[in-house]
């Protein structure tokens, strides 16, 4: 069975309008055009992928699962023409970061591929998804917090975080020179729960007991710094992602001495049939010294 890039670009279109008028309207198509081609998709798989309603359409499970993988083959497709039509211009190095780490790491990695003279296409991701698009080829490299991977990745871990609370320096505890994780429960916190220390930090706070309403636990490490910087939030987060807060003085870190030890591996990955592509020892050499 062979899929459609046009299906797909279709699908992709009506999923993102959330009706088959509004996403024939962006592609300058008919709607009755549209809907064909979602027919046609929908047979190809054996699934039915949008469920109609009075105010537009839904999809369904299937096409949730459908949906990253068609945004991943009409990225590459669009990858290659560019490509392509480039004349004697080298290939773009694509790489994607963790995404709670990338304003930090992006620096980094824009100054070690700079003496390399290609263009950089950085992206953000999860780590399992940077692992996906390393093996489906759509990216060369990738930074991401060590995960499962097939053999064909290798993942070498390059800094070990640590994981700290920080503060507004107008917030009460930024006043404190000694706290403990019971104390802490007196203020609101944004904590990314990454890691084998988090739960057991998490569970020393409902045990003080912290009130549900005042602890969040957030998917991205940016988001837990944010709120901080808000004054509303207490985050606790990796050192990396304050570390310019820190330097400048926005956010403060705060002295918990009993803070669970839960430090946090970063990792260089990469395809091993590529070990020796240019990117990749390059970056191996910044990060790795």
């Amino acid at each position: 069975m062979s899929l459609s890039l046009e299906d797909l670009r279709v699908f992709r279109s009506v999923a993102a309008a959330g009706s088959f008028g509004r996403g024939a309207a962006r592609l300058h198509l008919s709607q009755p055009a549209v809907s064909d081609r979602i027919a046609r998709l929908e047979r190809d798989l054996g699934v039915q992928l949008f469920l109609r309603g009075g105010r537009g359409v839904r999809l369904t499970q299937a096409a949730e699962r459908l949906l990253p993988y068609a945004q991943r083959c009409l990225a590459l497709a669009d990858e290659a023409v560019t490509a392509v039509r480039a004349e004697d211009a080298p290939p773009t190095i694509r790489v994607a970061m963790h995404a709670s780490f990338a304003p930090s790491l992006l620096p980094v990695v824009l100054d070690a591929l700079a003496p390399l003279g290609r263009a950089v296409n950085a992206t953000d991701a999860h780590s399992e998804e940077i692992i996906d698009r390393l093996a489906d080829g759509t990216i060369d490299i990738g930074l991401v917090v060590p995960v499962s991977h097939p053999s064909t990745i290798v993942v070498v871990p390059f800094r070990t975080d640590p994981m700290v609370c920080v503060a507004h320096p107008d917030h009460p505890l930024a006043r404190r020179t000694e706290l403990s994780v019971s104390e802490l429960a007196e203020a609101s916190i944004a904590c990314t729960a990454w890691g084998p220390g988090a739960e057991r930090f998490l569970t020393l706070l409902r045990t003080v007991p912290i009130p549900a309403h005042r602890l969040h636990t957030v998917s991205t490490a940016e988001t837990a710094a944010a709120l901080a910087r808000r004054r509303s939030h207490v985050g606790v987060l990796p050192r990396v992602t304050v570390a310019p807060d820190l330097a400048a003085g926005t956010l403060t870190e705060l002295p918990v001495s009993d803070l669970p030890d839960w430090p946090l591996t970063l990792a260089l990955a990469y395809r091993a049939a590529e070990a020796s592509s240019p990117a990749t020892h390059t970056l191996l050499g910044h990060l790795l010294t």
